[in-house]
């Protein structure tokens, strides 16, 4: 009985470790398929990637076209930049360029401008002081023919020196008026005293003054009067000759050469050098050389007299 009990208990005890070791395998049997189904799962699919894996390149290849791009977007970007500097920069010098080109062409108008009206001025205040001296001793001596034509002399010039140095309307009128005073001196002069050279002289101021055909007729009446005073005809040429009619001009001149055979005067000389000038100009002329017209070319030259000696280099 006590040998019978132990076997069962023995039996029992065997079993129970049995069913332990069962449930052991069991359990470690549950434990592989878990590891196995989890190893399933990360495992990548046989013949492809995992999402993992495939956005890394998608990531990597971005990165690599835009590096690639980079120095192209520079070059395009910096082109862009260095046009768009390059037009500001030449719309800025166009502009400071005809900012200069107009100040500059400003400048230089109002430069001459300024330049003419000290001329003006110069003459003006050289004469000014003379002519008030000489007409405060005419005053108390209205008759004084020394200082009638020395002021008639002194006007003459000046108004000569205005109306060929100014460039305004304003300065001719101002040189045409100081002619005029010149005019009226000789006049008075004349009224006390007859005189071809007084005479030649108020009809150069005509001459100066635009006045062609009033000189043409004092000078026709100068040589009526007096045919053989030389310098009458000598100027009474030229103004033939600024009036354009150049037949009449060399006909008065080369009485000039005649009447003033031995040069007296200076109009022989004189008719000369005019003589030239105007064989020379048709002579251009007909050349087909372009030439400046005689009535153009003597619009400044000064006629033969003593009171413009100085300037003309010839005298009566």
């Amino acid at each position: 009985m006590s040998s019978r009990g132990t076997g069962l208990a023995m039996n029992n005890k065997q079993s129970k470790n049995k069913s332990k070791n069962k449930s052991r395998s069991s359990s470690a049997a549950n434990k592989t398929k878990t590891t196995a189904k989890s190893s399933a799962s990360t495992k990548p699919q046989q013949g492809g990637l995992s999402l993992g894996a495939r956005i890394a390149i998608a990531v990597i290849a971005v990165v690599m076209a835009l590096s690639m791009m980079l120095p192209s977007l520079s070059s395009i970007f910096s082109g862009s930049s260095s046009s768009t500097t390059t037009d500001q920069s030449s719309s800025a010098d166009a502009s400071t360029s005809e900012s200069t080109s107009s100040s500059s062409s400003d400048s230089s108008s109002s430069s001459s401008s300024t330049s003419t009206t000290n001329t003006v001025d110069t003459i003006d205040s050289e004469y000014e002081t003379l002519v008030s001296s000489l007409e405060s001793k005419l005053a108390n001596d209205p008759n004084n023919l020394a200082t009638l034509l020395n002021l008639g002399r002194d006007y003459m010039q000046w108004g000569y020196q205005v109306v060929y140095s100014g460039t305004t309307d304003a300065d001719t009128t101002h040189g045409n008026d100081l002619l005029d005073k010149a005019i009226s001196y000789f006049d008075q002069y004349l009224a006390l005293n007859d005189s071809n050279s007084v005479k030649v002289d108020s009809a150069l101021c005509l001459l100066y003054k635009g006045d062609t055909s009033g000189a043409i007729s004092a000078l026709q009446q100068i040589t009526t009067d007096s045919p053989d005073y030389g310098p009458a005809w000598a100027n009474l040429g030229l103004a033939y000759e600024i009036s354009g009619d150049s037949t009449s001009a060399l006909s008065a001149y080369q009485q000039a050469e005649t009447t003033d055979a031995d040069d007296e005067y200076g109009a022989k000389s004189y008719a000369e050098k005019r003589i030239a000038a105007i064989n020379s100009s048709a002579t251009s002329t007909t050349s087909g050389t372009s030439a400046t017209s005689g009535t153009s070319s003597t619009s400044t030259t000064q006629g033969l007299s003593d009171t413009l000696a100085s300037k003309s280099n010839t005298s009566l």
